[in-house]
């Protein structure tokens, strides 16, 4: 098991609030830290087969700068978040019909993460 616990928690899902989430955990896990990653009701579509993220109105240029800079796209950073062994959550959200998932997601209450997070080593919200 690993020595380190990071729990970050992915609240929306405009493009420019995505990254950041994502990559800390796949960061992290690529230290070998143990890495739970949850999704709130408005971040839980980014695990969406269908989900197209879309940057806030006014930085609509996002998408182009980050092709540009050949950054991985959503999927290919949720890929490589699953086969790093980053854990997948729902927090609060019923979400059995509305969602294509990705990737296999738990769902828990949001104080089943706030109890995780209290013993993590460091804990990141978005």
């Amino acid at each position: 098991m690993a020595d380190r616990k990071v729990v970050v928690l992915a609240s929306h899902d405009e493009l420019e609030s995505v990254y950041p989430p994502l990559n800390i955990a796949v960061g992290a896990a690529s230290s070998g830290a143990d890495v739970i990653l949850a999704f709130s009701r408005d971040g839980v579509n980014i695990l969406d087969n269908h989900y197209t993220p879309k940057p806030s109105k006014g930085i609509e240029y996002l998408s182009e700068a980050l092709n540009s800079f050949h950054a991985p796209t959503i999927k290919e950073l949720l890929g490589i978040a699953a086969e790093s062994g980053v854990r997948f959550y729902i927090v609060d959200a019923d979400y059995h019909e509305e969602v294509d998932l990705n990737y296999p997601a738990e769902q828990v209450p949001i104080k089943w993460v706030l109890n995780e997070s209290s013993s993590a080593d460091l804990f990141v919200h978005f």
